[in-house]
């Protein structure tokens, strides 16, 4: 449904989605690309050392957007003006569907661990076997680090999916915002003032009614 919003209001609607677009396309997609170099990378190299530091500074940081957006929706409800309220919520609701990628995101990597080596203990364990024995033994810490980088793999993809369906949405919300619009399924949920009164077509906010 649209709205007689003004440009100024119009702007401070866009932005918890244009936030929200900074957070999805820098922090999140790194986080996605952080997991796939690790899971890529030799097990000696730079990239596989701080290969958890990559995903864990970006996962912080979009905690951080998402908490600081939260706070936001809740404080625009009480200072802010109806339409910039509505839209703070609007993207905070969204940031669900990212926390559920998360976790099980983070599920699935763990799987990882459950059969992890060390290659220092492996080595320290067989010492003193047989050389075959040795070599078979290398043989089964190699695949299981084979095993661990399949399970990063799978991993990423309920990430990617959500942050992709994400982009979509706050990018038809970011187009909504500048038209004064705000969706008829949170407008139920969060109904406007009575005297700020809706229309199916787009108001010119001057006019203060729809264009004929």
């Amino acid at each position: 449904m649209f709205f007689a919003i003004d440009e100024a209001e119009r702007r401070r609607g866009k932005s918890p989605h244009e936030l929200a677009m900074l957070n999805l396309l820098l922090l999140n997609l790194l986080i996605g690309v952080a997991l796939l170099a690790g899971s890529m990378a030799e097990p000696d190299s730079m990239i596989a050392r701080y290969k958890w530091l990559g995903v864990l500074l970006p996962l912080l940081l979009s905690l951080s957007v998402i908490l600081f957006t939260w706070l936001r929706a809740a404080r625009a409800r009480k200072t802010a003006s109806w339409f910039v309220a509505a839209h703070w919520r609007l993207s905070a609701g969204r940031y669900r569907v990212l926390l559920a990628a998360y976790f099980l995101s983070a599920a699935v990597v763990s799987l990882a661990f459950l059969d992890g080596g060390d290659q220092q203990a492996l080595e320290r364990r067989i010492a003193d076997l047989p050389p075959a024995i040795q070599e078979m033994e290398r043989h089964k810490l190699d695949s299981q680090d084979m095993g661990a980088a399949i399970w990063a793999r799978i991993g990423v993809v309920p990430l990617l999916l959500a942050v992709m369906a994400l982009i979509m949405l706050e990018s038809g919300a970011l187009y909504q915002a500048g038209r004064g619009e705000v969706p008829d399924g949170l407008i139920k949920r969060f109904p406007p003032p009575p005297d700020l009164q809706g229309a199916e077509q787009p108001i010119d906010a001057d006019a203060g009614s729809p264009p004929p």
